[in-house]
């Protein structure tokens, strides 16, 4: 072949030689059938001829590209490189229009040796479109490459293998401030924080999303003017048909708007819940909060039960038919709450029937329609307090951003409880010191005349051996024996011999508070809880707590709150009247009676399993008349109180008198004395000690004559009644009603004044 003259000019070749006309001709039908560009370059890489796709690709006439470098037309990192050189196919290339933006391209370098020269003909398709296949496939990619033009709400754009921008959208411009000429083949690392960029992230993400096929990610990025904003984005890999990666797609969103929604709503949630102790308040600012930043159809809060093995579930704002929901328990084993506690991290569930999980967990959502649930631990100091849930009526509706979210709440929820809890417990006791306070102030304005027990009998020293061995434990004393034989002081004694003695000794009288007011005394009440109630009130169980309480005439408590008396010892926790939760107590009981109460158990006057309770350690108080050695000390010991608060001088106490007093049956014990001998110190005059000690025989013979008659007229009275009611003893105007008795004492007075039957019938 001779030389040739080659050079391509208006879609037509020229040469020099005519000998080269076939090849000419052959050269000038590939140039205009080719689907793709085609550029003619010399031995220096200078473009000598292109044909019009290679026009239409780039955006430049065939003129403006004659006499550049084939290097001008890709990014400036891709140049000097074997790119543009050489007999090589390469898929990662990049070109770069008129206007700036850039697209994906192949690009095949074929070398022609003619005489005298060499020339290279580089075969360019863009990436983006189509294989040869027709006009329909070069339309097809012509106007997915427009819709992609057209979405301005997204930022899409294509990264090669190195995470080089290979093609750059309206919607890319707009939300991160770059034309395409200023970011096309540069690092899409430059959109990441500088933070982000030392932690390696960009090149993180590149790594999963080629591992994985794709990675979603939010978090701070940052824009052209050095601007923050909040992006959601999607990283997926593309590879070719032999699976060799190619380059990256990235679609990417501006969500700063809801970034900052979300946060007012997390300071608003942060504000509620360091401002409110009230558990509804709190209740009322957690759901405000979900419901700003997670769509959901439920939510519940599940709290841990201090010593028990249940949840209980709060339900937050739900209702069903214009009836708000109450509270529940589920047991903790086997619910997704617990699981999500045990791992420290959120539980999913996409189809919550069928879950690895036990029904009772599960069935307060199920029988509501709900679908899927996401369980966020309360975590807090490493303490497990429960879990906050939402839940949705459609299935698989909680993904990673909600996940995420109702994590980060519950932080906060599980903090707010905490301190809540803390700040409750801080003020509860700050009432019950105050309440403690004026209690003991009570106290030391009585007269507690008993400062020491006093006597040495055999059956004291029995009784104080019993104290000292059971005072150590907290076991349950039931201390029995006839009114006035000083039961309060041997509980004292106790108290004082116990591990709690540094604590209070907290006393109710069964007796002496009516039946309607002793719940209310012993259990405490809410505020507006029943008429009357104006200010919440601490019950002296709970006054009690880590002490010890004396319950005094227990006979006297009415059947109806023995179950709960029952419970508070067992389950050691109490409800207040009106109260919402348990509150629990650690109370060392003491218990004394001057009933018979095995046979007031017998007569179902008192509850058997409240009986047996109290009857772990019992004492038998002794009677005075029993312990008659006792009686000198006790007269001196009552004679010299007496006479100091009266400010006498008292040194002598007949012998006689001493004598009569020792012999003398004191039915009322130890308080009778103490108050005969009271007397006695007023009446005295001089030293010597005078104690009416004719009043004993009178007292003890109108004792029994009033005691006869009195038994006479009640007698008499209850038949006249029976008799009335026609022998009904109980029921609807019974004579148990008429008389203003219950039907077991009516019984029991029957049977003690020998009243048959046949006297009334």
């Amino acid at each position: 072949m001779g030389s040739v003259d080659l050079s391509y000019r208006g879609g037509v070749f020229t040469a020099g030689s005519s000998g080269a006309e076939s090849n000419l001709v052959a050269l000038r039908g590939v140039f205009d059938a080719s689907p793709d560009g085609i550029f003619v370059t010399d031995g220096a890489g200078i473009i000598r001829g292109a044909n019009a796709r290679a026009e239409e690709l780039f955006g430049n006439r065939e003129s403006e590209l004659i006499g550049r470098t084939l290097e001008s037309l890709i990014p400036e990192r891709l140049r000097n490189s074997d790119a543009v050189q050489g007999n090589n196919y390469f898929e990662h290339s990049l070109g770069v229009r008129k206007d700036g933006t850039g697209f994906p391209v192949l690009v095949t370098h074929k070398q022609i040796e003619i005489p005298d020269r060499a020339i290279t003909l580089s075969f360019v398709r863009g990436m983006t479109e189509e294989r040869p296949g027709g006009e329909d496939a070069q339309k097809t990619g012509e106007q997915f490459r427009l819709l992609v033009d057209s979405i301005s709400d997204y930022a899409i754009f294509m990264l090669d293998k190195d995470g080089f921008v290979m093609t750059w959208n309206p919607g890319a411009e707009r939300i991160k401030g770059y034309t395409a000429a200023e970011i096309v083949g540069r690092s899409f690392s430059q959109l990441f924080t500088r933070e982000d960029i030392e932690r390696g992230k960009p090149a993180e993400l590149l790594r999963v999303a080629a591992q994985q096929g794709r990675v979603e990610s939010e978090g701070w990025r940052v824009r052209k003017d050095g601007t923050r904003f909040w992006a959601h984005a999607i990283l997926t890999a593309i590879r070719s048909e032999s699976g060799e990666l190619v380059g990256y797609a990235k679609v990417t969103r501006d969500r700063t708007d809801h970034k900052r929604a979300e946060e007012a709503a997390m300071l608003r949630l942060s504000s509620a819940l360091v401002s409110n102790l009230d558990v509804h308040k709190l209740l009322e600012a957690i759901l405000a909060s979900l419901l700003d930043v997670i769509p959901h159809d439920m939510a519940t809060l599940a709290l841990y039960r201090a010593g028990t093995d249940t949840l209980s579930i709060q339900f937050l704002g739900f209702n069903e038919g214009g009836l708000k929901r109450g509270d529940i328990r589920v047991p903790v084993d086997g619910s997704p709450a617990e699981l999500a506690c045990r791992k420290g991290e959120a539980v999913v569930l996409d189809e919550i029937q069928g879950a690895p999980f036990a029904e009772e967990g599960t069935k307060h959502l199920t029988s509501l329609g709900m679908r899927s649930a996401c369980w966020a631990p309360l975590l807090n100091r490493g303490e497990r307090i429960g879990a906050l849930m939402v839940a949705s009526r459609t299935e698989s509706a909680f993904h990673e951003r909600e996940v995420e979210m109702l994590t980060e709440i519950s932080k906060h929820v599980a903090m707010a409880a905490n301190n809540a809890a803390a700040l409750r417990q801080a003020a509860e006791q700050r009432e019950k010191l105050a309440e403690e306070k004026k209690y003991l102030e009570e106290e030391i304005n009585l007269e507690n005349h008993f400062d020491d027990i006093v006597g040495e009998s055999t059956g004291l020293k029995e009784v104080l051996k019993q104290i000292e061995t059971v005072a150590p434990t907290d076991a349950t004393v039931l201390i029995q024996g006839e009114t006035g034989t000083g039961k309060e002081l041997l509980a004292r004694a106790i108290h004082r011999l116990s591990r709690r003695c540094d604590r209070t000794f907290v006393k109710v009288n069964c007796a002496a508070i009516p039946a309607g007011l002793l719940e209310s005394e012993l259990f405490g009440h809410e505020k507006g809880s029943f008429t009357g109630a104006i200010a919440r009130k601490i019950g002296r169980l709970e006054l009690a707590h880590e002490c010890t309480l004396f319950l005094d005439e227990v006979g006297e408590l009415p059947l109806e709150l023995q179950p709960k008396l029952l419970r508070a010892l067992q389950e050691r926790e109490i409800d207040r009247i009106g109260g919402i939760r348990p509150i629990r107590v650690n109370v060392r009981l003491i218990a004394a009676t001057n009933h018979d109460l095995a046979q007031m158990v017998a007569q179902k006057q008192f509850r058997s399993d409240l009986f047996y309770r109290l009857k772990v350690f019992p004492i038998s108080a002794p009677a005075l008349r029993e312990r008659a050695d006792d009686i000198p000390m006790l007269v001196r010991h009552f004679v010299a109180v007496h006479s100091a608060r009266m400010g006498k001088t008292i040194e002598t106490i007949p012998d006689e008198t001493m004598e009569a007093l020792t012999k003398w049956s004191w039915p009322g014990n130890v308080r009778e004395l103490e108050n005969l001998l009271e007397r006695a110190v007023i009446l005295t005059r001089g030293q010597v000690l005078y104690v009416p000690l004719s009043e004993l025989e009178t007292a003890e013979n109108e004792v029994q004559e009033e005691n006869e008659t009195l038994q006479a007229a009640e007698r008499e009275h209850i038949l006249h009644v029976l008799r009335e009611s026609k022998g009904q003893v109980g029921g609807e105007d019974g004579a148990a009603e008429r008389l203003g008795l219950k039907r077991t004492t009516l019984n029991s007075k029957m049977k003690k004044l020998g009243i048959g039957r046949s006297d009334y019938i």
